[in-house]
């Protein structure tokens, strides 16, 4: 039961990073400009996308009950995630 609602908690959580990701790929957010730089909308959109897949694949996970597809859509949940942070450092705006 409680890894139901947890993985409830890790579907919003990936629809609602994905969505932000997808509705700022034309205006700034934080400390990024995505809307100045093409390769930056490029990630951010990449980003939103990839993380509204694994929610939909989470999903489909939880509702089968299967403990190995979960797993496996958490791994690579938390990878996508870690993997477009790391793109994101790039971008950082540098002091100067």
């Amino acid at each position: 039961m409680l890894i139901n609602i947890l993985m409830i908690i890790f579907i919003l959580l990936t629809f609602f990073i994905g969505w932000y990701f997808l509705s700022h790929t034309k205006r700034p957010f934080l400390v990024f400009h995505p809307e100045s730089n093409r390769n930056l909308s490029g990630i951010v959109r990449f980003g939103g996308w990839s993380l509204i897949v694994i929610g939909v694949v989470a999903a489909i996970a939880t509702i089968m009950q299967n403990d190995v597809f979960i797993s496996m859509t958490l791994l690579v949940g938390v990878i996508d995630i870690i993997a477009v942070q790391l793109m994101l450092v790039h971008f950082f705006p540098k002091i100067k």
